[in-house]
């Protein structure tokens, strides 16, 4: 039954089946889509990185866009039954799921919760008890890639890399930066100078040195810009 209810979380097109789920999510603006043209990789470099045999998702939007811009379900962990050596023919009397949703600018994580929630409880069958364990969220974080700030930051990174940025939305789990954005009213900046292949949080992390050389050099012509904004 939590299989069931776990497969009707996702149309068969690969978008998210719970009602009202995509209400509130904002559009990428005309200034993020354009210098996506720009970026040196797309749907073959990820084919390429991932050994995967076909890209999936949402119909009608590339991968990075996939990545970046829309809104997802996943299901992180299956528990149930008998799962050692050799087999056993126990009919278990439990089943665990732990799931997550990567949300995106205007939507709200009580909000998703409580959807996601009375969704799959209008699902399941009356032969089962369903409890449904809502641990933590937090809100979506959008810098204006038009302010005054980001147009600073942008400035400094073209002259110090000698390209101009991509900017990126990435799917990262820092609650505080939006209680920045909205307590203090600030614009707050997240620029990353890892590399794809930094295996980020992996054992083998790494981070070039020349990154941080001109990560250096970057914050020193950053600020300057910064004091004029």
């Amino acid at each position: 039954e939590l299989v069931r209810l776990l497969a009707k979380l996702h149309h068969a097109d690969g978008s998210i089946a719970v009602p009202g789920f995509y209400d509130s999510v904002r559009p990428a603006s005309d200034t993020e889509r354009a210098s996506w043209q720009n970026i040196p990789f797309g749907d073959q470099a990820i084919l390429d990185a991932t050994g995967s045999p076909k890209l999936s998702g949402e119909a009608n939007f590339s991968a990075v866009e996939r990545l970046w811009i829309r809104p997802t379900a996943e299901i992180n962990g299956l528990t149930s039954g008998y799962q050692g050596a050799g087999s056993k023919t126990i009919v278990p009397r439990e089943a665990r799921a732990k799931l997550s949703f990567r949300l995106v600018p205007k939507q709200n994580p009580d909000v998703i919760a409580g959807r996601v929630r009375d969704y799959l409880q209008s699902l399941c069958p009356d032969t089962v008890s369903l409890e449904i364990t809502y641990d933590h969220g937090g809100e979506p974080f959008y810098a204006d890639a038009n302010s005054a700030f980001s147009r600073a930051a942008q400035s400094a990174l073209t002259e110090v890399f000698g390209r101009a940025p991509a900017l990126v939305r990435e799917g990262l789990s820092i609650p505080i930066v939006s209680l920045f954005q909205r307590i203090l009213k600030k614009d707050v900046l997240l620029i990353g100078l890892g590399l794809p292949d930094c295996n980020a949080h992996a054992p083998n992390e790494t981070f070039p040195l020349i990154q941080l050389e001109k990560g250096i050099a970057f914050h020193k012509v950053m600020l300057e810009r910064l004091a004029k904004a």
